[in-house]
């Protein structure tokens, strides 16, 4: 899940490339976009903004309760911690079972209740709520700003977010982030899942889109409330919905001591 710089025109010309050519594209969009990177990209400084990305840092740790739905059937319930540097991110779940990322590695409690797909619990939906801070990240690349279709006709600015080699555990994941127009915030990202061993070019054959809703201030920060799942494509954006998150009881709070790996946890491995 990386839930980070080339359009869309040239993924298809590397799906049909060498692996040798695919690597030097990459190469070569990436060190075009380093430079514009670096300065913080246009859109992705005036989304930092609109989200108080400052006043969040001066923070310590948010928690958030989720309630996640997919066609119809419930798909997690769970109170989740972060750091707001995401350096450590704790999952503890409606059946009492604890996922804690202490940086580097997934650790789950109690031992028996390893599960598949628990070490895509416990980075995905932190990664979602966190998404406004984590758009320039060390290793993240962007693509320059470019209008697409977002829902019912409508067309919104967008830049495309990839990853440097080795950046997390799907460094061949993207997103599209799209910007609302009326208060900069963050409208919307289409993403791939690369996440245990798929390729990107599979991937990108079932892109999808999260849809940030229901934004609220807390301590002056704006959070969405809602999160909506949808298929996506570059021509027609955000069409069919499939799932659907409540987020609620968003606290933020300095003292971070009340996220640590539970003792007896044991790894969860990365597939």
């Amino acid at each position: 899940m990386k839930l980070l710089s080339y359009s869309f025109a040239l993924l298809l010309m590397l799906a049909c490339s060498s692996p040798k050519e695919k690597d030097k594209d990459k190469q070569e969009v990436k060190n075009n976009t380093e430079k514009q990177t670096k300065a913080t990209h246009p859109l992705v400084a005036s989304l930092e903004k609109a989200h108080q990305l400052d006043a969040f840092q001066k923070e310590d740790l948010v928690s958030f309760d989720i309630e996640l739905n997919f066609n119809g059937q419930d798909r997690l319930k769970a109170k989740i911690y972060s750091t707001t540097n995401s350096s450590q991110v704790k999952v503890v779940n409606q059946e009492g079972t604890e996922l804690f990322f202490d940086g580097s590695e997934v650790w789950i409690h109690p031992e028996d209740s390893l599960y598949q797909g628990a070490r895509f619990d416990a980075l995905t939906w932190s990664y979602f709520f966190m998404a406004p801070y984590k758009l320039n990240d060390i290793g993240t690349y962007h693509s320059k700003t470019k209008p697409l279709p977002y829902q019912d006709d409508s067309v919104l600015e967008t830049t495309k977010l990839t990853f440097g080699n080795n950046v997390g555990d799907s460094p061949d994941d993207w997103y599209v982030v799209y910007q609302r127009k009326e208060d900069n915030l963050l409208a919307a990202m289409a993403y791939i899942v690369t996440f245990g061993g798929k390729s990107e070019e599979k991937a990108s054959q079932n892109p999808h889109a999260i849809n940030y809703e229901d934004y609220k201030e807390i301590d002056s920060i704006p959070f969405a409330h809602r999160w909506t799942f949808w298929n996506w494509s570059e021509t027609e954006g955000l069409k069919d919905q499939i799932g659907e998150a409540r987020i609620s009881n968003i606290d933020l709070t300095k003292n971070a001591k009340e996220i640590s790996k539970k003792q007896g946890s044991v790894p969860v491995s990365l597939n």
